[in-house]
């Protein structure tokens, strides 16, 4: 297939898919939270935006990319889609038909570039009050910490070491004896003192 022959049918596409996007559009007027019809839109872009990559159309590429980069971030629900985005979007889609129709009558995407489009397009990618990223405040801040129980908490805590029991010695243990061996001693010293004594008065 010659080069013409494909930009032919990526113009036939081009402009069926525009045709459907224009339609897709003013339905998620009504219901901005349909990711089905966000991410046909996208899909669409995002088709067109490569094809112009490959057969070099650098202008109707550069307005395609700013325009899949804000469907990126409602297709994956970081913003919402409100009329804001919407008349932005669909002035995109008359860019890019325009464009498509500078290719077909000249083979080149023409001399504009659309910037003020593409500046739109680029400042609502910034979230808004109402987006879905600005939504629930407890996301945005750290949970609490859990209150941990004292059953938990000293079953955590490290174990301190045991105190050793005094346990009482038995008479049979070494200590007992003790006292009652120095009571022998004595009694033994006793006896001897008073042998002299004894033996003088015999």
């Amino acid at each position: 297939m010659s080069e013409s022959e494909i930009v032919k049918d990526f113009l036939v596409e081009s402009y069926e898919n525009l045709d459907r996007l224009d339609r897709e559009l003013v339905g998620l007027e009504k219901n901005p939270k349909d990711t089905d019809a966000l991410a046909g839109v996208f899909r669409t872009i995002h088709t067109i935006k490569g094809t112009c990559g490959f057969l070099g159309f650098a202008k109707l590429e550069k307005v395609a990319h700013v325009g899949e980069s804000l469907l990126t971030l409602l297709r994956d629900g970081e913003l919402t889609l409100n009329p804001d985005r919407t008349t932005a979007l669909l002035g995109m889609v008359d860019a890019v038909r325009q464009m498509l129709q500078e290719i077909e009558s000249t083979g080149q995407d023409g001399e504009n570039d659309y910037p003020e489009l593409r500046e739109m397009l680029t400042g609502l990618q910034t979230p808004v009050p109402g987006d879905a990223v600005l939504a629930p405040a407890a996301d945005t801040e750290p949970a609490p910490a859990p209150v941990e129980s004292k059953a938990e908490a000293e079953k955590d805590a490290p174990a301190s070491p045991a105190k050793k029991k005094s346990i009482p010695c038995s008479r049979g243990d070494a200590p007992a004896e003790v006292p009652k061996g120095a009571d022998s001693r004595k009694k033994l010293t006793t006896q001897l003192e008073s042998l002299p004594a004894e033996n003088s008065a015999a």
